[in-house]
């Protein structure tokens, strides 16, 4: 069973999941509070416009999700993982699986994502939703209600299109056995390593020959070019300092807050149930409104709201769960859908109420206690926090201000970091490529870029590059590119001197082992001719690593020999150079213990999702085959490609 989930999660699997997840990639709530931009259009898909910034944001969004994901890898490394080429691909599939999502119909509307909303713990107080939270927090982060829901139901519908093709594969137990037979064997080798890292000690390069190729390659071993970098910052946290909050305010603002519980009829949480008609290409507002009637008729005629849901709703999330919505406070349901519900009593269903999604019929099954605002010595210390942070954000939008202007002005940094009360910082010498925090952000690589900035020497335009997280830059100091001094890099040149006539020898010794191979020769010929041992590995299985992966994939790759036999000699290059002549000596296959029912049951749905995400994969292929998709990745910055 092992080998099993081994196979099912190996290369081929993580590849097939790749493809899948890429379009995908987790970068929950924040990836909806990206505004439009006037940024160059990269990419153009089914009439739908991707902009550069779009791609940079979400860049780098993805890589500060890997670094909290893996504080301890370097950062360098994770972020090479996430390329804007990458990122602008899944971007593209994103909108033609959301494009093909609306073609086929499939809709969430406001009241089915008002559940999960209200679920979130980032929008609750006291594990309840907050209208106040939940609009403080989009605020925060330049969103507004309509466009975070917006995009909310935009990621379910794609979700749900996903889901559609990958829910619906299922495997047979035949194909199950047959899976274990292939993914669960193992094969015995025997083989010979001419090992490029081995031969290339074996030879030895002489002073005059590195001190030659460093004077005839020294367009190989220029150092970059490298400036100081001057900054002044300003940061919300800086400015915590600069604020005081008295007990009064406190009180006061507590008092606001009060008042604004009291007065809202969010006051009062109600369980909803509603029957949505919606209006579409073959239903008008009065054909959807006559229909609404005929439910209520129904209703009104002794069928229940339940069986009226399942028979005349079309919100695919609660028709068969008897219309239910669950709890909803103010603002969580469209304002027409509110004011009906407020004058409703308790099991009265409404006349048709119309909103963006529709007809509504609604039922109010359920009102909840009226919510006690909580003692001011409960609150004090969120209050007190609250206004902190209030405060401390408009004294930095007043120096945002006041800094704006003046990084016109005036030609250096000096006078305008005065005038807000900040610093010019100077970085030490680095290429642009490189630059430390907080300067590493694409922003400002792209704003040390220009012409104005690189050419000019003037100020950089001040640059958000987070909320509340504002830089202006300028270079201070440059050094023009220079050859490396010979000391630091002769011994790389030693040691490529030797790769290379390394890798001559293992060119000639691989030509003439093929053909000695087409010749008819023996392993242990084979392994003469590259002066080394045969060796043995037995139990291979399928994507291991020893002794190489190329050697893996390679025996599993030839074809099974008669029992008792060898297979015939194979030659590969492995992925480090080096080359390796192997054979099959044994083949065993999988399946040999049974599976219990459970294990079985298991099995069957590992092997399905693998199914359903390669079925899901060629959807998407067959999207960008047949989608009208229009690439310009040369308006790709290159900023956000290098990126830390």
């Amino acid at each position: 069973m092992q080998e099993f989930r081994r196979f099912i999660r190996g290369p081929v699997g993580k590849l097939l999941l790749a493809a899948i997840v890429i379009p995908f990639v987790a970068v929950p709530f924040l990836d909806y509070f990206s505004g439009s931009s006037s940024a160059d259009t990269v990419a153009e898909v089914e009439g739908t416009s991707i902009t550069r910034n779009a791609v940079n944001q979400r860049v780098e969004r993805v890589r500060d999700m890997l670094r909290q994901q893996s504080p301890n890898m370097n950062p360098a490394m994770l972020d090479s993982f996430v390329r804007p080429q990458m990122v602008l691909d899944g971007m593209v599939n994103e909108q033609l699986i959301m494009s093909a999502a609306e073609k086929a119909g499939m809709v969430f509307t406001v009241a089915q994502v008002t559940p999960q909303i209200q679920s979130q713990p980032l929008f609750q107080e006291d594990g309840k939703f907050s209208n106040i939270r939940f609009e403080r927090e989009l605020r925060a982060r330049g969103m507004s209600p309509q466009g975070y829901i917006q995009g909310l139901r935009q990621d379910l519908v794609k979700e749900q299109y996903r889901a559609g093709f990958m829910a619906t594969d299922f495997a047979l137990p035949v194909e199950l056995d047959e899976q274990r037979r292939l993914g669960e064997q193992v094969r015995d080798i025997r083989y010979a390593q001419l090992d490029l890292n081995a031969l290339r000690k074996s030879f030895t390069v002489s002073d005059e020959e590195v001190q030659a190729f460093y004077a005839d390659n020294q367009d190989e071993f220029m150092r970059a070019e490298e400036f100081r970098i001057a900054y002044v910052e300003l940061v919300t946290s800086d400015y915590a300092d600069k604020v005081s909050v008295t007990e009064d305010d406190v009180a006061a603002e507590y008092e606001v807050r009060k008042a604004i519980m009291e007065e809202s009829a969010g006051n009062t949480a109600r369980h909803v149930s509603h029957i949505l008609v919606e209006v579409s290409g073959d239903r008008d507002l009065d054909a959807a409104k006559a229909r609404a009637m005929e439910a209520a008729a129904a209703i009104e005629g002794g069928m229940s709201f339940a069986d009226a849901a399942a028979e005349y709703s079309d919100d695919p999330g609660s028709a068969n769960d008897g219309g239910d919505l669950g709890v909803v406070s103010k603002g969580a349901l469209p304002e027409e859908m509110e004011t009906a519900i407020a004058s409703l009593e308790a099991n009265v269903v409404s006349e048709p109420v119309v909103s963006d999604a529709g007809v509504h019929l609604i039922k109010v099954t359920d009102v909840a206690e009226k919510r006690e605002m909580p003692p001011l010595e409960q609150l004090a210390g969120q209050i007190r926090a609250d206004l902190k942070q209030a405060r401390a954000e408009a004294l930095l939008a007043e120096d945002v201000a006041t800094l704006e202007e003046l990084l016109y002005e005036h030609g250096d940094l000096q006078t305008p970091a005065e005038q807000v009360n900040s610093q010019v910082q100077t970085t030490d010498w680095v290429p642009l490529s490189s630059l430390p925090a907080p300067l590493a952000t694409p922003q400002v690589q792209q704003a040390l870029s220009t012409e104005e900035v690189r050419r000019d020497g003037h100020n950089s335009e001040l640059i958000e590059v987070a909320p509340g997280h504002y830089l202006a830059v300028r270079i201070a100091d440059e050094k023009p590119a220079e050859p490396m001094p010979f000391e630091d890099v002769s011994f790389a040149i030693r040691e490529r001197l030797k790769g290379d006539m390394a890798a001559d020898k293992v060119q000639t010794l691989f030509a003439e082992a093929e053909a000695k191979i087409a010749e008819g020769a023996d392993l242990e010929t084979v392994a003469s001719l590259f002066d080394t041992q045969v060796e043995e590995q037995e139990g291979l299985q399928r994507g291991g690593a020893e002794p190489s992966m190329e050697v893996v994939n390679g025996a599993f790759g030839l074809p099974r020999p008669a029992d008792g036999d060898v297979s015939d000699l194979a030659l590969i290059r492995t992925g480090n150079g080096s080359v390796v002549a192997y054979q099959i000596t044994r083949v065993e296959d999988g399946n040999a213990e049974p599976l219990n029912e459970q294990q079985q049951a298991a099995a069957l749905r590992e092997l399905g999702n693998v199914e359903g995400q390669r079925n899901f994969r060629q959807v998407v292929a067959l999207l960008r085959d047949e989608g009208d998709v229009e690439l310009f990745p040369s308006r790709l910055s290159p900023n956000a490609d290098d990126a830390q």
